[in-house]
């Protein structure tokens, strides 16, 4: 997973610093990219005095209820709750761009923590499940590279997806289907996946010589405005484990 922290991120880091109670101040290493700033950096009451004001925005807009959910959400292979919530947005997401979109997958390891109590998500849980700035790709793929990449993913015991489903046995992906149908080697799909993965990351190099469009909208985004349309509904968030993915007896 692309690890470019987002703003709100760094501002934290900073404020971090900032609080520390020790009078001492130390660098203890230096590289050409990265500084080593020991435990004992010091309180600056003039920085966070100034700071303060900025902190209590963040903080307000990340305690803001996006919605609430009935269940709660849980991080686990080969299928979750939480990763269903993920593929799920994103699909909804990636068809707003292209209609013909009609399968979601997401790196399990990029879902960052693993458990969300039953009741409020507030937009900080979700910074917190998806902290990394990665967008939506678009990518068009045959059949046959579908079952290339359901094997990937079987591997791997499983990831998060949505318009698909499919067995593992013996590592292998084995009835695989899209929205209930056979996969059929001449017909090419199009998945939403993130854009680290669609460029070959996680090992899916195969990706890298695919027809793919990158659009500019955030994972992350798009899962808060899927919750706030489940809210502005006057909806409880819901989802079940549908054996989207499961093992073959």
């Amino acid at each position: 997973m692309k690890r470019s922290l987002p703003l709100w991120n760094s501002f934290f880091a900073l404020t971090l610093l900032l609080a520390c109670s020790s009078p001492k101040s130390l660098i203890t290493k230096h590289t050409e990219q990265f500084y080593t700033i020991d435990a004992s950096l010091g309180k600056d009451s003039l920085m966070q005095a100034f700071l303060s004001p900025y902190k209590k925005g963040v903080d307000t807009i990340m305690q803001g209820v996006l919605a609430y959910s009935d269940v709660p959400l849980t991080k686990a292979q080969p299928e979750c709750t939480m990763g269903n919530l993920i593929a799920d947005a994103q699909l909804v997401s990636a068809r707003k761009i292209d209609s013909n979109v009609t399968i979601s997958v997401v790196n399990y390891g990029g879902v960052r923590i693993n458990f969300i109590a039953a009741g409020a998500i507030t937009r900080g849980l979700v910074y917190e499940v998806m902290p990394f700035e990665n967008k939506i790709a678009i990518v068009s793929l045959s059949g046959l590279q579908i079952q290339t990449m359901c094997d990937q993913i079987a591997i791997r015991k499983g990831w998060p997806i949505a318009g698909l489903s499919f067995q593992i046995k013996d590592k292998k992906a084995i009835n695989i289907k899209v929205n209930g149908h056979a996969i059929n080697e001449s017909i090419v799909y199009k998945i939403a996946i993130n854009d680290y993965v669609a460029r070959g990351g996680d090992n899916f190099e195969f990706m890298q010589k695919a027809t793919k469009r990158f659009t500019d909208i955030l994972i992350r985004e798009a899962i808060i405005n899927y919750l706030v349309a489940i809210n502005q509904q006057h909806k409880v968030y819901h989802t079940e484990l549908e054996n989207r993915i499961s093992y073959a007896e």
